[in-house]
């Protein structure tokens, strides 16, 4: 197995930094799946969709990369998977943020024994070179970080203010652990939360259905024969505060899916890359 990558742009650099810095605040592990041509980010967790991913990036290589070289561990099963920890690897690439860096490679290695992903960071008056431990997943294990499998869509409408919708959960997270997510066809969005002494509701009005152009960018499309008038689906209040933390990425365009009564799909969009959230109903 190898792999070698390269980045050349200071804005690109600094891109770079900003996934990682988002991947670091949504989740402890983090498995990079390496292919010829994309880049996957899978986090997985307990009570994810039948045990699957709960969120799930896809980054175009050349989106990002000046230079990009892999060989998996066979000419038939072409990939790699890496398991590691972003917040680690966030705390140790502090110097992306330098607008003095001018270069980033990456590369998978070996020290002691161990493997590792090599980032050299090229600064304009000194190289610094960190090492951050991972774990190469065996192919055995590889079916664990497939593509989720989507149920049928009942409603879907375009965000263009998620910071708003975290400030709304923010306030909620002192009320109750569970919220329940209702999307309406026509385009509004309620928030509900109860407990034993209020019950609160937020509406956001408004909102639009999204318009699909047809490219490779657009993981998902919704099903015109599964779509309803309203939807409505209850979650885990701190998980989705936690993962709408991923609009840190900047996405030039945020997308909510609810399937009724089974689960909230997120849909995250940007030049670099698609970022899915999945976060299923809960039985609290």
């Amino acid at each position: 197995m190898r792999f070698r990558a390269k980045i050349s742009e200071g804005v690109h650099i600094r891109r770079f930094d900003t996934i990682v810095s988002a991947i670091a605040k949504i989740a402890k592990t983090c498995v990079m799946r390496l292919t010829p041509d994309k880049i996957y980010l899978v986090m997985s967790e307990m009570g994810s969709i039948v045990g699957g991913p709960a969120v799930w990036g896809e980054m175009d290589q050349e989106s990002l990369f000046n230079e990009y070289n892999m060989e998996g561990v066979s000419t038939e099963h072409n990939q790699i998977f890496v398991e590691f920890s972003p917040d680690t690897l966030h705390k140790n690439l502090t110097t992306l943020k330098s607008p003095s860096a001018t270069a980033l490679k990456m590369k998978l290695t070996k020290k002691g024994g161990a493997p590792n992903l090599t980032f050299e960071v090229t600064l304009s008056n000194r190289q610094i070179v960190h090492d951050i431990p991972v774990q190469v997943i065996p192919r055995r294990r590889w079916s664990d970080y497939e593509t989720p499998v989507l149920p049928p869509i009942n409603i879907s409408l375009a965000l263009p203010d998620v910071k708003r919708l975290r400030l709304v959960l923010d306030k909620y997270r002192t009320l109750g652990s569970v919220v329940t997510v209702t999307a309406e066809k026509e385009g509004i969005l309620s928030l509900k939360v109860e407990s034993d002494d209020v019950t609160v509701t937020g509406h956001i009005k408004d909102l639009c259905a999204p318009l699909f152009k047809d490219n490779s960018r657009n993981p998902w499309r919704p099903d015109k024969d599964s779509e309803m008038d309203t939807a409505s689906v209850r979650v885990d209040i701190k998980r989705l505060f936690t993962f709408l933390s991923a609009e840190a990425i900047m996405p030039e365009r945020v997308l909510l899916n609810l399937a009724d009564d089974a689960v909230l799909h997120l849909l995250l969009i940007s030049q670099e890359l698609v970022l899915q959230i999945y976060l299923p109903r809960t039985n609290k």
